[in-house]
């Protein structure tokens, strides 16, 4: 998390986000359509999103014209939606180390391995032979074995070796934590919080479509970069920034989805 990008959702990312958004999972066609229409998307885009999710199981239709999401056919999305419990996964940290190893991993396929790695706070190393390694503190509940269910899920090559790595001498553990980019990550931080009650201080003035749409755009945008935020321990990087924003998020989704459900149903 360096900067806040602000992009439009497409239409499948935009029905995923109003059907996990919404209390009951469930929304008709038209609810739908009508969300689409306030972020600028038309209605055969949004018709086009329900029949490829429905293909790919990721949603099923409840009854005519209407759809519910299916969290089984969405893992990552459980983690997006989860994102205001990121920090429940912290555990003290005694200096020890995760560590994926994808030397077994065919060439053509190490960059899937470097990109579930990233997703799961872990930073690629190269070394000698072209061969790579990624590592992160060992302080997420679950230890390795969440870590490799987790990096499974995300779609990591199952040739890839991940275990604990221990007892490095000093120099090494300094080097490796400063791998993580710490005063960029909490200047992302602070500036993510001013976007953030810009954004909420200017919601009363705003027509509720318009008012809508910039919770949806920022608080995508923020939600995202919390969900990727790697959860260093507090011996690598101080959390109160970390817990400030999502403090904030909190609140200003609350507001949001406010707005969002009274424009949908009405």
């Amino acid at each position: 998390m360096h900067e806040i990008e602000i992009r439009d959702p497409s239409a499948t990312d935009l029905v995923l986000d109003l059907l996990f958004g919404h209390p009951e999972r469930t929304l008709p066609v038209q609810a739908l359509a009508r969300g689409a229409e306030v972020m600028g998307i038309g209605t055969p885009s949004v018709r086009v999103a329900l029949t490829r999710l429905q293909r790919q199981g990721r949603i099923v239709k409840t009854e005519r014209g209407c759809y519910a999401v299916l969290p089984e056919g969405n893992p990552v999305y459980d983690e997006v939606e989860h994102w205001f419990e990121k920090e429940s996964r912290l555990e003290h940290w005694a200096g020890d180390w995760l560590v994926v190893q994808d030397a077994a991993v065919a060439r053509s396929r190490e960059d899937r391995v470097a990109a579930s790695c990233a997703r799961a706070g872990a930073v690629r190393l190269s070394h000698t032979g072209g061969r790579h390694q990624c590592v992160r503190p060992d302080n997420l509940a679950g230890g390795a074995a969440a870590m490799r269910t987790a990096l499974s899920r995300l779609g990591m090559a199952g040739a890839s070796l991940l275990f604990v790595g221990r007892e490095f001498d000093a120099d090494a553990q300094a080097r490796m934590a400063q791998l993580w980019d710490v005063p960029a990550l909490q200047l992302a931080y602070r500036r993510a919080l001013a976007q953030l009650e810009r954004s909420r201080a200017k919601l009363a003035r705003m027509a509720p479509d318009a008012a809508a749409r910039e919770t949806m755009l920022v608080g995508r945008a923020i939600i995202r970069a919390i969900v990727r935020d790697p959860l260093l321990p507090e011996a690598i990087m101080d959390p109160a920034p970390r817990r400030a924003l999502i403090e904030a998020t909190r609140a200003y989704q609350l507001q949001a989805r406010g707005l969002w459900v009274e424009l949908l149903v009405g």
